[in-house]
């Protein structure tokens, strides 16, 4: 296997195509299994490029079932749950989905092995739109789907922004124990927002603070004759630790995330650019930022995407980290399902940088500080 940290948060291009569209009745069993070949270059010294087979590059590999029943009032019931898996070897995603489970040791949650870790909702819909509870995608992440013409998808998308949050994909991709709303669309406007009740705790000694990751979450986008605008806005009440041994100290920081997106499409051509800012609560400044430039042409039946991206993250040395990312890909639909694809991707890390290189569900980290990483990928994804 390619030496990488997994971050589970998207699986690529349009995700909701692979589940059940929510205006038909029913339930379904749907997915998605993705495999490349890679080689990969870490830059840790004495060591050269490394072969493996990896699952994700194009879209996670994923299993779900969705479900829509008509009720009285023009109400209809929704659910989902969807896992995700390493096709490669077979196994589940480990991931840190339960907030509740937080100790000064961890506190967003204890690592666990779960079925459904990517998805799992209830709720209902109706002309008015959705309201679901559970685990599911925040507005940051529907804004950055939206707002990326690589749609999250392949090396150098936009998940490199994982690395500036400090908690990965959850808690910022992702949300457990939450509310969410999905409104209609109405003249081109669609709005999302979201609550979590994060650690769920009462307070007290030993325990989180009663505000111990909860979150609060919003997001916009317009279309109109190509054009996408897209923003969100979300914030999260991380718990401080101190002492030692570790303890909760009872208070919490603020983490504000910002998002601001834009797309346009126009015959077989498209271009995106973006902003994303994370502001920490610490006392020393260690917020991070990231600009993206994107570009997509459909040549003959497939599609190739290239992007770039300037990465920063400030420490409290004063010494800020800084890459610059390059993702170059291609797709070729053999059918409605399969699609063969190539990727590469590169991060040039500053001196003192660790920024590693996300697919749509892989990252390939650098084995050294200031170590730059490629990676080239050949590979195929079918959905059912």
């Amino acid at each position: 296997m390619v030496n990488r940290t997994v971050f589970c948060l998207a699986v690529g291009f349009g995700l909701p195509a692979l589940g059940l569209a929510q205006s038909v009745p029913g339930n379904r069993l749907y997915g998605s299994i993705d495999l490349a070949v890679v080689t990969s270059h870490t830059g840790a010294p004495g060591l050269g490029n490394s072969v493996s087979v990896a699952s994700g590059v194009l879209r996670s590999s994923v299993f779900g079932v969705a479900g829509n029943e008509a009720l009285d009032g023009g109400l209809h019931a929704l659910f989902r749950l969807e896992a995700g898996f390493d096709a490669d070897t077979g196994a589940g995603k480990t991931y840190v989905g339960n907030p509740a489970t937080a100790t000064p040791a961890a506190p967003g949650g204890i690592p666990a092995t779960g079925l459904f870790n990517r998805r799992s909702t209830v709720g209902l819909g109706g002309t008015w739109g959705s309201l679901t509870a559970g685990r599911d995608y925040t507005p940051v992440y529907w804004a950055a789907l939206d707002g990326d013409v690589q749609g999250l998808m392949l090396y150098g998308n936009l998940q490199q922004s994982l690395a500036l949050a400090g908690t990965g994909s959850e808690r910022f991709g992702r949300a457990s124990n939450a509310l969410f709303y999905a409104s209609p669309v109405v003249r081109g406007f669609m709005l999302r927002g979201m609550a979590s009740l994060g650690s769920e705790s009462g307070g007290g000694p030993s325990a989180p603070p009663r505000k111990a990751n909860q979150m609060l979450a919003v997001s916009g986008k317009y279309t109109l004759e190509g054009w996408l605008l897209t923003t969100a806005y979300q914030q999260i009440s991380l718990p401080t630790v101190a002492g030692s041994p570790a303890a909760f100290t009872g208070a919490t920081g603020t983490r504000r995330d910002v998002v601001l997106g834009t797309r346009y499409d126009w015959g077989r051509y498209g271009i995106s650019a973006g902003y994303l800012q994370i502001r920490q609560p610490t006392v020393a400044n260690t917020d991070g930022k990231q600009l993206s430039l994107g570009v997509s042409a459909r040549i003959g039946e497939g599609t190739l995407a290239v992007s770039a991206l300037q990465m920063r993250l400030n420490t409290a040395s004063g010494t800020a980290q800084t890459a610059q990312v390059l993702g170059l890909g291609y797709t070729y639909p053999l059918s409605r399902r399969t699609t063969l694809y190539t990727s590469y991707g590169q991060v040039n890390n500053s001196a003192t940088a660790v920024f590693p290189l996300v697919s749509a569900d892989t990252a390939t980290n650098p084995g050294a500080l200031g170590a730059h990483v490629r990676a080239l990928a050949l590979g195929m994804q079918h959905t059912f």
